[in-house]
């Protein structure tokens, strides 16, 4: 064994006596999210969501988006930010428990496959196919949407950014933090209006090398008008399309579906599970 191995197995070993490892959802000792939590997660069925903005039950007429312009070309939620989803996304965003970044993209990567295939199911048939294949997942990038330097400096990481980076692996799709936020009230309490208000101008290309496809990672979708600000920077800065990945859409703010998907399979459930860290000696 490498000394640098050792030393982060003793690292490791004491600080699971000091801050044991407990899931995100309801505090079970020794795992990041337990058989029960991931068999509760609300997700969101993805046939009768809308294409265009992620609200459950949204498709054919949506009551989110409707008679709404939005400068991405559509967009999907992978559950509802209900029990325990909610918790965990807190545990993980301002409970400091970094690892929940892994698990939580393995329930985003649904949202990211539903826009993948919305994006080659509405590519009109006459486009050239492109050098790395045309409209496979292979020809986008996801951008991670900015945290404030200030939410950045309070948790000390910037939460979407560590997201995008695990989905990048699960989907083995590029990762570009081409976007930097702008102050700006925190979204969190305000209403529709406020919201695009709050977030016209809260976004920045910080660089020339902007993706043609760019697919935007966020945590929590509201009311979409982060997102849209977001889509809009990237679009004035060359993108050619822009869609949107998020991991929950935020209840009661849309209607939750009557009958909403679940983890409840024991693949699924394994799939989301992380090994224990070592215990000590």
């Amino acid at each position: 064994m490498r000394v640098t191995d050792a030393v982060t197995d003793v690292a490791e070993g004491l600080l699971e006596l000091i801050a044991p490892t407990r899931c995100g959802g309801c505090e079970l000792p020794g795992v990041l999210v337990c058989d029960a939590c991931a068999s509760d997660m609300p997700l969101i069925r993805q046939d009768s969501a809308c294409p265009r903005c992620g609200a459950p039950d949204g498709r054919g007429v949506c009551a989110e988006c409707e008679g709404i312009r939005l400068a991405f070309s559509g967009a999907r939620c992978a559950a509802l930010l209900g029990t325990p989803l909610s918790r965990i996304v807190t545990v993980y965003k301002d409970g400091g428990e970094r690892r929940l970044a892994a698990p939580l993209a393995r329930i985003a990567v649904l949202a990211v496959e539903a826009v993948l295939s919305d994006a080659t199911s509405t590519r009109p048939r006459t486009r050239q196919p492109d050098v790395d294949g045309g409209p496979g997942p292979g020809s986008w990038t996801l951008v991670p949407v900015p945290a404030s330097k200030r939410a950045i400096a309070r948790r000390g990481f910037d939460h979407c950014e560590r997201l995008a980076g695990e989905l990048g692996e699960v989907c083995g799709l590029p990762v570009a933090s081409v976007l930097a936020r702008r102050g700006g009230r925190d979204q969190r309490g305000l209403g529709r209006e406020q919201r695009r208000a709050n977030a016209a101008d809260a976004f920045v290309a910080v660089t020339a090398e902007i993706p043609g496809r760019a697919l935007l990672v966020d945590d929590v979708v509201t009311t979409g008008a982060t997102v849209d600000a977001a889509a809009r920077v990237l679009l004035d800065a060359g993108s050619e399309e822009v869609r949107a990945a998020a991991l929950a859409r935020a209840v009661g703010v849309c209607p939750a579906p009557s009958a909403p998907a679940t983890l409840g399979d024991a693949s699924t459930r394994l799939w989301l599970r992380t090994r224990e860290r070592p215990s000590p000696g």
